[in-house]
């Protein structure tokens, strides 16, 4: 039994996302991602919405297809570009809910974009995100799964209290 399937004897509504780097997403697939049905950029509708061939993108796992779901679980494995999230969200409302993470705002007062749809920087964010960041970063989501250093981890909202 899958985690998701595990998952959703609790709670149906969970559905699989994955959350892709546009830029590897082309070079590992020979095709950029695009507007279509079960996929959305985080860049939609934001100032760097002409960014979005190259920034992240959400994929809705039910929408796409066992296919191109298992190419996204090669893809993760060949390079850092995809991470899983269990979420009860529509994926637009997903989508909106992760882009409100998008910009951070420096200590000197300047914003920055934060590219926490890249795993490395997934893991180093949940481990210096005081108590109160790491809740509002992850209340909306129910499990995020990505490969580190090789290894299978997790980060749901059960360690957004930690």
């Amino acid at each position: 039994m899958t985690r998701l399937a595990l998952l959703q004897q609790s709670t149906a509504a969970l559905r699989l996302y994955a959350l892709v780097d546009g830029v590897q997403y082309r070079a590992q697939c020979g095709e950029p991602c695009t507007a279509r049905e079960g996929f959305h950029s985080l860049f939609a509708g934001t100032p760097d919405a002409a960014l979005a061939h190259a920034g992240p993108w959400l994929i809705d796992a039910e929408h796409v297809g066992a296919r191109l779901v298992d190419t996204l679980a090669a893809m993760e494995q060949a390079v850092p570009a995809v991470s899983w999230l269990i979420a009860a969200q529509t994926l637009e409302g997903l989508a909106q809910l992760l882009q409100l993470n998008l910009d951070i705002e420096l200590p000197d007062g300047r914003t920055a974009l934060l590219r926490f749809w890249d795993p490395r920087v997934l893991v180093n964010l949940a481990e210096v995100l005081e108590p109160v960041q790491r809740e509002k970063f992850f209340t909306h989501i129910h499990e995020w799964h990505l490969l580190h250093k090789g290894q299978r981890v997790w980060i749901g909202r059960q360690h957004a209290q930690a």
